[in-house]
């Protein structure tokens, strides 16, 4: 089944009531979560009429489906903004690479928490939509591109694997962590840390990579 469209809005004035309903929507996924979302909770938290609301947005999907949509073009040009910058003055090392790379998108994460519920609750809220969720697979994409300069030829299969493991693996973790008291969400982002210098070093020792890599993102994250 096609995933509903959001109407375009024609004026300036439009696009900013457009964006105003996205971040209400957003804000409102924080309390209840997408499943819990109603349109009336939309209208009446941003303060207009159930009628404007339906006239961009003809249902819940359509709804989620222009917030998702906006997480995922903010995930592109961020993506494809690193990857110009680190191709333009490539970093010293691989280490640093990574760490350049991984920084901005934690602190993306952070600010945009609404972002993980709804990727978490993308099988049961998009289950009977033609819409694909692939903002890790575009994220761990770029960072393949960013890292493979510094992997041998031989390596790149690997470079693949470690790639997308680390994105998913961190996304989700993180999106838990918000889950969690400030002192266990502390403790659990520093395992975090732990789990992928090891999986670093146990897995990526031929890639050159440093246990480092992750640190200083991670450290990004602790102090939101």
């Amino acid at each position: 089944m096609p995933a509903p469209k959001a109407k375009p809005p024609g004026q300036t004035r439009g696009h900013r009531r457009v964006q105003l309903l996205l971040d209400t929507a957003a804000d409102l996924i924080l309390i209840h979560g997408p499943e819990g979302l109603r349109m009336d909770m939309v209208a009446k938290q941003a303060a207009t009429s159930p009628g404007s609301l339906y006239q961009f947005f003809p249902n819940r999907s359509a709804l989620l489906t222009a917030l998702t949509e906006r997480y995922g073009k903010a995930i592109s040009s961020l993506a494809k903004d690193l990857v110009r910058k680190q191709t333009e003055r490539p970093p010293a090392s691989m280490a640093q690479a990574a760490q350049d790379f991984l920084a901005p998108f934690l602190d993306f994460y952070a600010h945009n928490r609404a972002y993980l519920i709804l990727a978490e609750a993308s099988d049961r809220v998009f289950s009977r939509l033609d819409h694909a969720f692939s903002e890790d697979d575009d994220v761990a994409q770029a960072m393949r591109r960013v890292l493979q300069p510094y992997v041998a030829a031989a390596q790149q299969d690997r470079l693949d694997l470690v790639c997308q493991m680390i994105v998913v693996t961190a996304h989700a973790a993180i999106a838990k962590s918000f889950d969690l008291t400030e002192a266990s969400r502390a403790a659990w982002l520093a395992e975090l840390d732990r789990w992928i210098q090891s999986y670093i070093d146990r897995k990526s020792t031929r890639l050159n990579s440093s246990h480092t890599v992750i640190s200083y993102a991670v450290f990004c994250l602790k102090k939101k």
